[in-house]
């Protein structure tokens, strides 16, 4: 199958509705580069932790159609979801109306609008069906999904559009990023490391059940660690008086320079932990999630980039961590293990400014040769 040369690509009006900071990470590159090449793109995105604040320094035209945000005190998460599912369709529907698109994009409800107005849409996920099972109710509905390969979506993997690569290479891959070592002096200090520990809310409708890293448990980290460097804890929640001391006060968009440099990651979120393995930083995760999620086993298990515990196996992080502050074994070679993930894995960023801008003979093209993907280095 054949593409028209770049200059003759037929110009896209494409809406980008994601509704979590980790997916602005995930399409910045991508917007900028579609927006660049003389597509019309309109972005829409809900209240959620420091999104607004990362469309706002990015100088895009957007619309917060959630400036209340979609979390309801005292309200179950899943009545919460339910009420907030009709409100965000209404709203969707609402601002769409009038307009012409070519294409959807999102990680949330917009699939019913394209439903309703017949514009085919593009989930972006990199859960397995298994572990977040409401996801269905997104996924039944759109087109297609791009997910990592090894994401298990159950009876939707048909309409799986299988990328080798992880979220986080669209904006930590080396094409894109580079270090800021002025940043990363600046945290270091008269320190010779310093340490980065994440604490989640872990509050999401597909959180119930799911436990962390508690206070008493934050505690005996900052215990150790403090033995060795300089501690910065990244939070979303209200931290109690003993830890917010060590709460990090940075620029959202600079956090991943301060990340890259530091020694080690241990944290609960899934998403820091992957930026920290992708970047070449050991990283160690603790959550019930373990042992559930493919693309995290797989740099646990294939690559070695990071190690992963139950909140039961907290004694053995303990351990773990102590070993590689005291005799380095995770750390040697972690950079030769992020070299060969990184041969392996495509720039996903590029492949999605191909895969949006030739759809739909991309996607077919795709579902025919998965192997085209390897052009996108």
């Amino acid at each position: 199958m054949k593409f028209e040369k770049e200059n003759s690509i037929p110009k896209k009006n494409i809406l980008f509705f994601f509704v979590h900071p980790s997916k602005y990470h995930v399409f910045r590159n991508t917007i900028n580069s579609l927006k660049a090449n003389g597509h019309n793109i309109d972005v829409v995105i809900t209240s959620k932790d420091v999104l607004e604040n990362l469309v706002k320094s990015e100088g895009w035209d957007y619309t917060n159609i959630f400036p209340e945000g979609r979390k309801m005190k005292n309200v179950s998460p899943y009545i919460s979801s339910a009420i907030n599912l009709v409100k965000t369709i209404y709203r969707l529907f609402k601002f769409t109306r009038g307009k012409k698109y070519d294409l959807f994009i999102t990680d949330d409800l917009l699939v019913y609008v394209g439903k309703l107005k017949g514009i085919p849409s593009i989930v972006f996920s990199d859960d397995d069906l298994a572990v977040v099972k409401q996801f269905f109710i997104i996924l039944s509905m759109s087109d297609y999904c791009l997910a990592p390969k090894v994401t298990n979506l159950g009876k939707y993997n048909d309409r799986k559009i299988g990328f080798d690569s992880y979220k986080e290479l669209a904006y930590l891959h080396p094409n894109h990023f580079s270090p800021n070592e002025k940043i990363i002096r600046s945290f270091r200090g008269t320190y010779d490391k310093y340490f980065i520990v994440r604490l989640v809310s872990l509050r999401s409708y597909h959180d119930v059940g799911i436990s962390g890293i508690d206070y008493n448990k934050a505690m005996r980290l900052i215990k150790l660690l403090n033995r060795y460097g300089k501690v910065y804890i990244s939070a979303e929640r209200e931290l109690e008086k003993e830890l917010e001391p060590y709460r990090i006060h940075i620029p959202a968009n600079d956090f991943k320079h301060v990340l890259s440099g530091a020694y080690l990651y241990v944290g609960d979120s899934q998403t820091m932990s992957s930026e920290a393995a992708v970047l070449g930083v050991p990283s160690f995760r603790i959550n019930d999630f373990v042992g559930k999620i493919s693309v995290m086993e797989e740099k646990d298990k294939n690559y070695g980039l990071s190690k992963s515990f139950r909140t039961n196996q907290f004694d053995e992080l303990i351990e773990n961590i102590e070993s590689c502050l005291q005799n380095d074994v995770f750390k040697t070679g972690m950079q030769e293990r992020r070299n060969k993930m990184l041969c392996e894995k495509i720039d996903l960023t590029k492949f999605m400014i191909w895969f949006f801008e030739n759809f739909p003979k991309s996607a077919e093209l795709i579902l025919k040769d998965n192997d085209y993907q390897y052009n996108f280095k």
